[in-house]
């Protein structure tokens, strides 16, 4: 289990402590001083991997914590998909609207675990999303040496495991989801520097349209559809508040 960790009080209650993180091997990833990019940390763990290394590697957030047994969830998985317990999906109407889709179920709390409330929906293992969210994200070392897989280090905090997934996805790699009952100790705003990184992927993939769980759209969706998008949307959301 890979975690960049700036609170390890907080890693060692969800994770290393966890009866249900049994048998696991920790990589946690110190970030205390220097707080640098995930992706920067999570690259020097690849690098640093043998690559006849047979092993699941599951990047999480140091306030995600597995509530059911993680490993024996492992055992006998397909190793050429990404998986992961909570992502998003498109389904394009009428050829313009964007309909946004979370798939997979997590429980989302604050730090203090006040305001705790599930997220997304229950659906069947398999289940093929286009991304995940950057809480877990789980990958088979085998997948990574053969496809030199890496995380875009431009993404400091943001929509780094997004876009390792639409990599993956240019490569023929699927994303399925993985369900096993999980809590992500960090609801919160969306911050200023998480719009900028999205602009970012709209450069990066101007031909490719997809989501993430917290954007309706990114990529370089066309911009008719992504008005329409975010104005179906914002119409939906002022019938739900009258």
């Amino acid at each position: 289990m890979v975690s960049v960790v700036r609170d390890f009080a907080m890693y060692d209650r969800c994770l290393r402590t966890n009866p249900n993180c049994r048998g696991c091997t920790f990589a946690p990833l110190d970030n205390r001083v220097r707080n640098e990019g995930i992706p920067l940390k999570y690259n020097a763990f690849l690098d640093s991997r043998p690559a006849d290394e047979e092993a699941w590697y599951v990047f999480c957030h140091e306030d995600f914590e597995p509530r059911e047994p993680l490993l024996s969830r492992l055992e006998g998985l397909d190793t050429a998909c990404l998986r992961g317990p909570i992502g998003a999906r498109t389904r394009v109407r009428f050829g313009i609207y964007h309909e946004w889709q979370l798939v997979g179920r997590v429980a989302e709390c604050a730090k203090d675990g006040s305001g705790e409330h599930e997220l997304g929906r229950t659906v069947p293992p398999g289940t093929p999303v286009e991304t995940f969210d950057c809480q877990c994200l789980i990958v088979h070392s085998s997948l990574v040496h053969r496809h030199n897989l890496r995380f875009d280090e431009h993404l400091t905090f943001d929509l780094y495991v997004e876009d390792f997934c639409r990599t993956a996805a240019q490569r023929g790699i699927p994303s399925r989801i993985l369900p096993f009952a999980a809590c992500h100790w960090s609801g919160g705003n969306v911050l200023p520097r998480y719009y900028e990184q999205e602009a970012y992927l709209a450069k990066k993939y101007p031909n490719d349209c997809f989501t993430g769980t917290s954007s309706w759209i990114l990529g370089g969706c066309p911009p008719l559809a992504r008005r329409m998008t975010v104005a179906l949307k914002r119409f939906v959301r002022r019938l739900s508040r009258a």
